[in-house]
């Protein structure tokens, strides 16, 4: 999982568990504020009651009480109203008829001997739970009477229903806006974070594969921008300690290269007799030197053209080209390396293979270093396999063999400068080479515009492929 999935994921999560967690106990305190809430509110009922029955009591108007009760009797979770004496006979009620009465019920609430509420629950007879308030009404410290209310279970509980489901409503409404902005905002931070270290691992990748000159724009004020800088200023020092290796690189090849030559000149006199005829011994020492020679001027030849190739100054002289002689004539040149290890060359070539643009001494170069390459990693009696198709704006060429093949971990390395394959040392014999002609190659076909790249099983063999753009 990328860092911005993370960090999204993470920030979304924590935004989530807060405003959720927030949201729930928001929930459950407006639900007890609201539940206290009617209490209070059913409690200030008899309250207001015992007040207009004091008043009863004082100015014996029955009007004064009566009104109240009607009052009272509109709200649908009152179920009765009774004032009545403290000999329990009913003063007043929302139903006439009782009147004069003794409220039996009040007679038994032998609770009832202070100012404080007394509450408790009972089933009428046509079933319906009753929460009944009770309050004593005292004037001059006397008990005077008793003031009850009598509530609807199910229509407090349609009450307290309703105002938790508004409530509730509410509060999602909040909480999913909420949710809405902090995932955004956890979505444009995660963005705003992650923007430039993507910017520094393209950077990193940039100068991790030699293009020095590459520069990070990161202007944040922050750590990131502090290391974005040192990035670049670590870029610049690389760059500049790069050209001080290609500069040493260049001025020593060329510095080797004129000896070496004369060496080189000086060994082909000594077999053409200019110092006598040779016994086999020194024939056998000159052959080393030669040969010694032949591979110092190869390397000396590939650092020259790496060192061309990366500071751009290698030229392509191109003219039209007809890739099956120049495969067949490579072939040939090879026979004989092949057949010292009975290796069988085969080739496969399309007919009408289209000319193509290209700079014929790099074409021989890269096919003769790929097939050298295929020739040292395939074992005896081995088979190599080379291939030229017509396809869309190129022509493919591939080289197979059935040698020890490439480690996965090493396929994206294998064209870098100095790369070798791990374990090639212990299982091929003669010279191991240098690590440059694969570099070289590549950078070839690129100046070619084309592309080249391998396939592989270890083990089993490789594949190397590479493409050239046809004449247009």
């Amino acid at each position: 999982m990328k860092l911005k999935s993370k960090f999204s994921f993470l920030a979304t999560l924590l935004v989530v568990f807060i405003i959720s967690g927030v949201s729930i106990c928001w929930f459950i305190a407006e639900r007890r504020y609201m539940i206290n809430q009617l209490k209070e509110n059913q409690v200030s009922l008899v309250d207001g009651l015992v007040q207009v029955s004091k008043e009863y009591l004082i100015t014996k108007d029955q009007i004064l009480l009566l009104n109240y009760i009607n009052f009272l009797v509109h709200n649908k979770k009152i179920v009765y109203v009774i004032f009545s004496g403290v000999d329990g006979k009913i003063l007043a009620h929302t139903d006439i008829h009782r009147l004069g009465e003794t409220d039996k019920t009040i007679v038994g609430i032998k609770a009832i001997k202070t100012e404080k509420l007394f509450i408790q629950s009972y089933q009428n007879k046509k079933g319906k739970v009753i929460t009944d308030y009770a309050l004593p009404v005292f004037m001059e410290r006397k008990k005077s009477g008793i003031a009850r209310i009598g509530f609807s279970r199910e229509e407090l509980n349609k009450a307290i229903k309703e105002t938790v489901f508004q409530t509730g409503k509410r509060i999602f409404g909040i909480t999913l806006v909420g949710l809405i902005i902090g995932i955004l905002g956890s979505l444009i931070l995660a963005q705003t974070l992650t923007r430039p270290i993507k910017k520094l691992t393209s950077g990193a990748k940039m100068i991790g594969k030699g293009k020095l000159d590459t520069i990070i724009e990161v202007n944040n004020k922050d750590e990131l921008g502090a290391l974005a800088k040192e990035f670049n200023l670590m870029a610049f020092q690389l760059k500049e300690l790069d050209q001080m290796k290609q500069d040493f690189v260049s001025s020593v090849t060329h510095e080797l290269r004129s000896p070496l030559t004369s060496i080189m000149m000086y060994i082909d006199l000594f077999f053409k007799g200019a110092t006598g005829e040779l016994t086999e011994k020194q024939r056998n020492f000159l052959n080393i030197m030669k040969n010694s020679s032949k591979r110092l001027n190869s390397f000396i030849n590939d650092l020259l053209d790496i060192a061309k190739i990366e500071r751009g100054k290698m030229e392509l002289i191109k003219e039209p080209l007809n890739m099956t002689t120049i495969l067949q004539e490579t072939i040939q040149l090879f026979n004989i390396q092949a057949d010292e290890k009975n290796i069988k060359i085969y080739s496969k070539i399309q007919e009408n293979i289209p000319v193509i643009s290209a700079d014929q001494n790099k074409i021989r170069q890269i096919l003769n270093n790929l097939l050298s390459n295929a020739i040292k990693f395939t074992p005896e009696k081995g088979i190599i396999s080379i291939e030229i198709q017509n396809i869309s704006e190129y022509l493919q060429v591939s080289i197979s063999d059935n040698g020890m093949g490439v480690p996965p971990e090493d396929l994206e390395k294998i064209f870098d400068k100095f790369k070798q394959v791990r374990g090639v040392k212990n299982k091929i014999k003669g010279h191991k080479g240098t690590g440059l002609g694969l570099a070289t190659v590549k950078a070839i076909v690129q100046l070619h515009r084309g592309e080249i790249w391998v396939e592989s099983i270890l083990g089993k063999g490789s594949t190397f492929y590479f493409t050239l753009p046809k004449v247009k």
